[in-house]
């Protein structure tokens, strides 16, 4: 479904075609540079027999609604799309990744980027304080449709995870990266709780847990939440158990380590997506198998030239303050898979 950058803007569809002023919308989700809303489109016409006011089918159906928040500072969509297609998909099957469409959002000024404010404005006490006030930005052309991954039915499972820095460290340290960048961040404030160091999920775990019984109950204590049925729970274990897509995101990881300062973009985007995770139990009485279907997310391309110092200068800190074995002081207490072992 992805569609290049490269294609001409005649290819793209304008959602300002579909009557906007006509959509039911909700706001689902946002993130320091976009924003995630839900669209449905009136009732066809009888005599359009399915279809919408140019012809296409329902464009919206299955799919969210990805738009450019006002102030990030990202590239633009067609460049993000253009950064998945000739990077992202060669490393990964199709079936293992949310795929996106690029969609024109009308011209300026927009009325699917003021429908889309006014509806921001009646959401602000749902929104996170440090995101409050926050609007699409103004001069969007475009947007993107990605694969709707949220539970289709009240049968449904879904969740979603951050693997993060899947590799291990070199063999002398006792903390893996993400560990010793917690305890970094500990040390830096003192005032967290023992529970919040001892809270955190070492990545390695998603590993181990294809074989250690100790990592998989880590891991679905950290992610399966309360109200999983254990019929769930027992799918998302066999899941943890067997799949090959997270040793194949630690393969590219591998691949791509940014110690080496090559793709240093590529490398911090592999350790920085999401993964989303639907388990789909059949209650039509058919037989049919449980499917799960897990995908990566949040995989846009880095601003290497503007995050390089920071990357940098973290990992120096990391170094020199002895974070990655454990010699920093006072000593924060993490749960490495590391220093379990270790101990």
């Amino acid at each position: 479904m992805s569609q290049s950058a490269s294609f001409s803007s005649d290819h793209i569809p304008d959602i300002s075609d579909f009557y906007p002023e006509k959509w039911t919308i909700k706001f689902v989700n946002e993130g320091a540079a976009n924003l995630v809303f839900e669209v449905r489109l009136p009732p066809s016409p009888p005599s359009t027999t399915g279809s919408h006011a140019n012809g296409h089918s329902d464009i919206f159906h299955g799919h969210l609604l990805r738009v450019p928040k006002a102030g990030a500072k990202t590239f633009p969509y067609p460049e993000l799309l253009q950064y998945w297609d000739s990077t992202i998909t060669p490393l990964f099957p199709p079936e293992n990744l949310v795929q996106h469409q690029l969609v024109k959002l009308g011209q300026s000024p927009s009325k699917v980027i003021t429908i889309l404010d006014e509806l921001l404005s009646k959401a602000e006490s749902g929104r996170r304080k440090d995101f409050r006030g926050t609007r699409v930005l103004p001069d969007a052309q475009y947007g993107m449709l990605i694969e709707d991954m949220r539970s289709r039915n009240p049968s449904d499972y879904f969740v979603e995870f951050k693997p993060k820095w899947l590799s291990s460290s070199p063999s002398q340290r006792t903390r893996c990266r993400n560990c010793a960048r917690e305890a970094y961040r500990d040390h830096l404030d003192p005032s967290h709780h023992k529970a919040h160091r001892l809270g955190i999920l070492c990545p390695l775990d998603f590993i181990a847990c294809r074989s250690n019984r100790g990592s998989l109950e880590n891991v679905l204590k950290h992610i399966v939440p309360a109200s999983a049925s254990p019929s769930h729970r027992n799918h998302l274990a066999d899941w943890l158990r067997t799949n090959s897509l997270l040793p194949l995101l630690q393969q590219a990881q591998a691949k791509h380590d940014p110690s080496q300062g090559v793709n240093l973009e590529l490398a911090m985007t592999l350790r920085d997506c999401s993964l989303f995770l639907r388990i789909s139990t059949p209650q039509d009485g058919t037989g049919q198998p449980t499917r799960i279907e897990a995908k990566l997310a949040d995989l846009d391309k880095k601003n290497a030239a503007k995050k390089k110092k920071h990357w940098e200068e973290l990992e120096r800190d990391l170094v020199e303050g002895g974070f990655y074995e454990g010699k920093e002081q006072p000593r924060e207490e993490t749960d490495c898979l590391l220093e379990r072992a270790a101990n």
